[in-house]
């Protein structure tokens, strides 16, 4: 039995489904039955059942994958400690689109200052990408907005803001005080690319409301507030996202207080996480103590 049979088979477990498994795991759907049916032959017995639409696995495959499980997590624990006795541990920071924008400029840079014989890589995904990095070691820790998943733990709440109204200052809604959700009835939307569970959140209460909105577009942070200028589209950011960005001609409206309590999607949570069932190791537990104790100061 070889670890990467086992890591195919937690990974056709979660999937359900050779062709999505396989992309994940960037091998051929053949390369991944054979692998499978290798260790079904070698085990003695059958770990799933299979169907046109897909995998089902069998008792004893429930039984395994626990277990399975924690191999393949003291693998990546084991490979961690021997970086570390290297001294080339690099940490892998994940992060959602736009996080940096939303941050002190030397938030990561103050880490580095701090730690400098640390090797960090620093990449951006889309939020709802960010468990995956996590569960298959791309990365070692991530800053996602809410929800978080079951597989991953909550280490830090690192800041929470109230999601506005975006629009052009001579749009009828930014001379409002504050809007309720009912006065986005007729009005053209710009979504942002990178707010997908906001997206999906505010588009079904419209639903819900018998509010008629229609999505125009969506676009990227960068672009946002150009497309915003000069049009009659509305959107929705944080005022975090876009600290760094001069446009006066454009106006961030709040909802009013009463929506905010009543819906709390209305409010963007960002948090460090971890993968639930994995301990960090030194090198992530002195990035995660940094950015707590960074955080909390500035609280």
């Amino acid at each position: 039995m070889e670890l990467r049979q086992i890591q195919y088979f937690i990974q056709l477990y979660k999937d359900l489904n050779i062709t999505k498994a396989s992309k994940n795991l960037y091998i051929s759907q053949q390369g991944l039955s054979k692998s499978v049916s290798r260790l079904e032959e070698e085990l003695g017995f059958s770990l799933f059942d299979r169907h046109t639409s897909g995998v089902e696995p069998t008792r004893e495959a429930d039984f395994l994958f626990q277990h399975f499980n924690k191999i393949a997590n003291s693998y990546h624990e084991l490979l961690l400690a021997i970086d570390n006795i290297r001294q080339n541990r690099v940490l892998k920071i994940a992060a959602y689109h736009g996080f940096a924008l939303s941050c002190r400029k030397d938030f990561l840079s103050g880490y580095r200052a701090s730690y400098p014989q640390s090797e960090i890589r620093y990449q951006e995904k889309n939020n709802h990408d960010i468990p995956e990095q996590l569960l298959y070691q791309h990365a070692d820790v991530a800053f996602m907005q809410a929800p978080i998943p079951e597989t991953l733990t909550s280490v830090h709440l690192l800041h929470r803001e109230p999601v506005h109204l975006v629009m052009d200052k001579r749009h009828p809604l930014a001379l409002k005080g504050n809007v309720r959700l009912p006065e986005l009835h007729s009005q053209n939307l710009l979504l942002l690319d990178s707010m997908e569970d906001f997206n999906t959140f505010i588009l079904k209460q419209a639903v819900k409301k018998g509010v008629s909105c229609q999505v125009q577009d969506t676009t990227g942070i960068n672009e946002f507030l150009h497309i915003l200028h000069g049009s009659s589209l509305v959107g929705f950011a944080s005022r975090r996202m876009f600290q760094y960005y001069s446009f006066p001609e454009v106006a961030f409206v709040p909802f009013a207080a009463s929506e905010y309590e009543k819906y709390p999607e209305l409010t963007i949570e960002t948090h460090l996480v971890t993968p639930a069932d994995i301990t960090p190791d030194e090198t992530a537990r002195q990035f995660i103590d940094y950015i707590t104790q960074k955080t909390l100061l500035k609280g």
